[in-house]
């Protein structure tokens, strides 16, 4: 699709892919604990380490019920729900689950990225425990805080074999992981569990926000983009922005250091809300690195502008975008889209798609202020991801829960507030997972899939709105038609592609009698003007073309005559057929 055409619209198609309820796995599924060796003791000090941790009074942290972890090309996707993941595969068209895991401990994962070229899918659970699992799901390693010598929560994980070649050759697959003090941690691993090897480089980034809520990594552009708290950060770091929030940019260079490029303050709420928590802090680099996008627990949008000349961003407001294009533009449902945002993802460079608190899913092109209506339908708990190396290509996991007196429908939390150790826990055992993708067509292959799904006035409209000839409704219309004397009327009649109306001529075999004499009658009068008694000056091969067809359906009707005549005992009484699609069948055979 054109940018031009981009500007105007965006279609889609959507497909269902695949629908599971939560389902509990016990026994757990066997898993390996070559790091995680060291007998009861060391378990009771892991626990009593989480639960001092956990039950501390001042402590508040955030917990996704639903999550949705997509490699890089798309060839995995993983739905973590609670305590269970379930891998799918591309190759099955992810109907299947090509693999599942169940975590013994019941902490719910908040966070996972793939190493596609290893195929390892690394996640963080709740009580901050890393897990390394293959496709199939079974598990290479796992590793808690204190074996990596974290003080603080892990925020999340990088994958290391997406950038460099000697990664890609090497047989270890590695990650970085992100505390939420700054510091970063790197585990290496081979995809067998009795080969597994924890390497616990810790590394500090002094520039790095003191508190860190969120992180996103594009290995395409080679940027991380950090969001944390401001406290601390120096005025001079920062320039004229302010705020009690950092935003800020590093680029990866080729031995894989980080170095800093731009930071900016603005107000956002990332953590400790006396309300409850509308989303999990999230942060988007768009696929061509132009702008960044970021998400508060209120459900507030940051957008952000890259200027990669004068290494700067600027904080780009959507509502001043929209009112920039005039104020009969403006309407209350798009200044409304700006804000009760539940997940977000983009859909290229400039358009995104935002997940509302109501369950709704639109786009909105925030270079235009354009915005785009996605679904009628309401969803009832939304997350958004997309495949990182393909625009206009994205997923969404939708799920449903039994309605009770206080939950509307559209109305479900995602995100749920932990503080001091206690929470009120949604039942996910009552969870049902829907995963939906939504993925860009042209507009000929829009045509074509509202045509194939029988959606005849929709591909109409679709025609006359693009231009594109209407026949192929009509051919549609036909051929899942009687092909009957109504049939021929309104479809078969009105198509001007006469090869096409001769060949079904020729070919089908109405299911009656006057359904057969029908299509010969009116496969007659379309080669009328093409009799054999009537000369013409330039005899080219179509017109030959369309006398041989005419000369078949003359045959044809004499031998359906000839059938009438036998089965109605003129010619033989003991000769009947009372089938006349098999007869018809059998005529073209038996008489040349």
């Amino acid at each position: 699709m054109s940018s031009s055409m981009e500007e105007d619209e965006v279609l889609y198609e959507t497909r269902l892919h695949i629908s599971r309820p939560y389902t509990s796995n016990y026994p757990p599924l066997p898993h390996s604990n070559k790091v995680n060796q060291g007998g009861f003791l060391s378990m009771i000090k892991d626990k009593w380490s989480d639960y001092r941790s956990n039950s501390s009074k001042s402590s508040t942290k955030l917990r996704k019920n639903l999550s949705l972890f997509i490699s890089l090309r798309g060839d995995y996707v993983a739905v973590a729900s609670a305590n269970q993941i379930t891998i799918l595969s591309k190759e099955n068209d992810y109907q299947q689950p090509h693999g599942t895991f169940t975590s013994g401990g019941g902490g719910v994962f908040t966070s996972g990225v793939w190493s596609e070229f290893h195929g390892v899918l690394g996640v963080v659970d709740a009580s901050d425990t890393v897990y390394l699992i293959k496709v199939n799901g079974e598990e290479i390693m796992r590793i808690n805080k204190r074996q990596l010598r974290a003080s603080s929560s892990i925020v999340g994980l990088i994958p290391q074999d997406g950038d460099d070649n000697d990664a890609q050759r090497s047989c270890l697959c590695r990650f970085v992981v992100i505390t939420a003090d700054g510091c970063l941690h790197l585990i290496e691993t081979s995809k067998e569990p009795s080969a597994s090897v924890l390497n616990s480089g810790l590394k500090s980034l002094g520039k790095f926000p003191k508190d860190v809520f969120c992180f996103d990594y594009s290995s395409e552009c080679s940027l991380l983009v950090v969001v944390g708290s401001a406290v601390g950060i120096s005025q001079s770091s920062v320039g004229n922005s302010a705020g009690s929030c950092l935003l800020s940019l590093w680029c990866r260079s080729q031995n894989l250091d980080l170095e800093p490029l731009i930071s900016i303050q603005f107000e956002g709420l990332y953590s400790k809300s006396k309300d409850a928590a509308l989303s999990c802090p999230k942060v988007l680099i768009s696929p061509q690195g132009t702008y960044v996008a970021t998400l508060d627990i209120r459900g507030c949008l940051h957008i952000f502008k890259m200027d990669k000349e004068s290494r700067s961003l600027l904080s780009f407001a959507c509502e001043e975008q929209l009112c920039s294009q005039g104020s009969n533009n403006i309407t209350n449902e798009q200044n409304e889209l700006l804000k009760d945002i539940v997940d977000f993802t983009w859909w290229s460079d400039r358009i995104m798609t935002l997940a509302k608190h109501g369950g709704i899913l639109a786009m909105l092109d925030i270079g235009t202020g354009l915005k785009f209506q996605e679904h009628d339908h309401l969803y009832s708990m939304l997350v958004l991801d997309r495949i990182q190396q393909f625009q206009g290509r994205i997923f969404v996991l939708d799920s449903k829960v039994p309605s009770k007196p206080h939950r509307e429908s559209g109305n479900v939390y995602n995100v749920e507030q932990i503080t001091g150790g206690r929470n009120d826990q949604l039942d996910v055992s009552q969870l049902h997972w829907s995963l939906i993708s939504v993925s860009k067509r042209s507009v000929p292959e829009m045509y074509n899939i509202l045509i194939s799904n029988c959606k005849y006035q929709a591909a109409l409209d679709f025609a006359n709105h693009h231009g594109l000839d209407g026949e192929e409704v009509l051919k549609s219309q036909w051929l899942h038609s009687g092909h009957g004397k109504d049939g021929i009327n309104m479809f078969l009649s009105n198509i001007k592609d006469r090869n096409f109306v001769l060949s079904e001529c020729v070919d089908k075999v109405g299911p009656t009698e006057d359904a057969v004499k029908a299509l010969l009658s009116y496969g007659l009068q379309v080669t009328d003007q093409f009799r054999f008694s009537e000369s013409e000056a330039d005899e080219g091969s179509q017109i030959w073309h369309f006398r041989m067809a005419r000369l078949q359906l003359l045959q044809f009707r004499d031998r359906l005559e000839t059938y009438m005549g036998i089965n109605m005992g003129s010619l033989c009484a003991g000769f009947l057929y009372r089938n006349i699609a098999n007869f018809v069948l059998y005529l073209s055979v038996k008489l040349p």
